[in-house]
């Protein structure tokens, strides 16, 4: 969602009445972000109950540490580093418990498109695989969340420039794994 004008104000208000200790000013922070947190947390856990969950945990870890925020204008940067981290968490736990090897069930919650779709996703999920994962997150921030290289700067901590050249560089390798059709470097057991 692209903030401007009234909608910054209201922001700035409700972070400041936040940071006093406000819950219902927090509450409505939530309201305004929370499909964009929930949609962020599914492009990195690619699970719909691990997001849930990583939003759940990044809203009560924020909620907690707004009073230590200093700069009202990067809460959106700030709530989604805490998000960011809670999502790798979730991810991480979840790639412990099962492995496509395994014939874990996926997870994916599409309109259908049947086999089709499921080895598209497979095709896919193999090529990410040759992608450091920052390029991968910074991908999917890109493609899944829709994010600016600015915004996705401010969600990483990461210069804006080199948002861009990881980005690009990123693409690069994906299209050329996914043309040799994931024989030229994915990991294939």
């Amino acid at each position: 969602m692209k903030a401007g004008g009234a909608l910054d104000n209201r922001i700035t208000g409700l972070v400041e009445s936040a940071r006093l200790g406000n819950a219902d000013a927090f509450g409505e922070l939530y309201e305004i972000y929370r499909k964009e947190m929930y949609a962020y947390a599914c492009s990195i856990t690619g699970d719909s109950f691990a997001a849930e969950d990583a939003v759940s945990e990044a809203v009560v870890s924020a909620f907690k540490q707004i009073k230590n925020l200093r700069d009202v204008a990067s809460f959106k940067g700030w709530l989604f580093r805490i998000l960011h981290a809670e999502s790798c968490k979730q991810f991480n736990a979840r790639m412990s418990h099962m492995t496509l090897e395994e014939g874990a069930p996926v997870t994916e919650q599409s309109g259908g498109g049947g086999i089709d779709n499921l080895e598209l996703s497979l095709e896919l999920k193999s090529a990410l695989k040759v992608l450091t994962p920052e390029e991968k997150e910074i991908v999917m921030l890109k493609t899944m969340g829709e994010y600016t290289s600015k915004e996705i700067s401010e969600i990483t901590g990461l210069n804006h420039a080199t948002v861009r050249s990881k980005l690009s560089r990123a693409l690069a390798k994906l299209r050329a794994e996914l043309e040799n059709n994931g024989k030229g470097g994915g990991n294939n057991g």
